[in-house]
Order: structure tokens, then sequence, then C-alpha cells
């Protein structure tokens, strides 16, 4: 399976956690498991998923912290992680690495702190952004300037 280059796993009711091993795929461009019951932290293995375009983890039950890894796929176009409701942990400026992300989800999990401003290197005031949404998190004011009224809600009571 090292030549694997697209990994569709999703809406397959699939529980545990995603198995490190996962990192051995490095040929890997689309990698989707949208939809089922995992569980656990994102293992930073991914991060040795240099040739990765697209992940979209969504609507699981992963918690923890994304690892720092996830930051250093500069190739990803697509990044979905929405919907965990259990990631927690904050956005690092690291996320100015993903200049050539076009979608950009991270919306209703529990992340917090400040969002940095190094998001702002991702577009110029996010026209080239298809979908950006980091909505229904705990993410803490003042926002940067070009995140500001893209922000959406946000639980700022703790």
């Amino acid at each position: 399976m090292t030549n694997l280059t697209e990994l569709d796993l999703s809406f397959n009711s699939l529980t545990g956690e995603i198995p490190p091993e996962i990192g051995n795929l490095t040929n890997l461009q689309i990698l989707d498991l949208k939809e089922n019951q995992l569980t656990g932290e994102i293992p930073p293995e991914i991060g040795n998923l240099t040739n990765l375009l697209y992940l979209r983890l969504s609507w699981n039950w992963l918690t923890g912290e994304t690892p720092p890894e996830i930051w250093t796929l500069i190739n990803l176009t697509y990044f979905n992680l929405h919907s965990n409701f259990y990631l927690t942990g904050e956005i690092p400026s690291e996320i100015g690495n993903l200049n050539n992300l076009n979608e950009l989800s991270l919306n209703d999990n529990a992340l917090t702190g400040a969002i940095p401003e190094d998001i702002c290197d991702l577009t110029l005031d996010f026209t080239d952004l298809i979908y950006f949404n980091i909505s229904n998190n705990q993410l803490c004011p003042s926002y940067p300037e070009c995140v500001d009224g893209y922000e959406g809600d946000q639980d700022i009571s703790n």
C-alpha cells in the first residue's frame, strides 16, 4: 500500500484511534476519515504525509491538541477538522505555513487562546480561500484584522 495516493474511509462507522502507521503511507494525497466514530488524539505521524493535499477528519470524537506536525504539511489545499467537539489547544502561529489552503474548517471544536496574526499569511484578505470557518470554539479577542468578521460565534466566557 505504499503507492496508495487516496484513502477515503468516510461514513464507515469506524471506531478506535487513527493508527500511527497511517504515517507510513507517504504517497497519500487525499486522506478522508470524515463521519466515523474515531477517538483519541490525531497521531503525529500524519506529519509524515508530506504529499498530502486533502485532509478531512471532521465529525469524529478526536481529542487533545492538534499535533504540531500537522502544521508542516505545506502542500495542503483542503484542511477540515470541524465538529470533533473535544479538540483542544491553540491555533499555532505555524498555521501561516499552510499558504496553499483553499479551504480551512476548524469550527465546532474546543480550541482556545488567541488567533495568531500568522493566519493572515494564508491569503491576502482571504479572497483566495473558498471556505473559512473557525466559529464555535473558545478563541479570544482581539482578532487579527484579516479574521475580524470571519471569527463567528466564540464562547469567551472563560
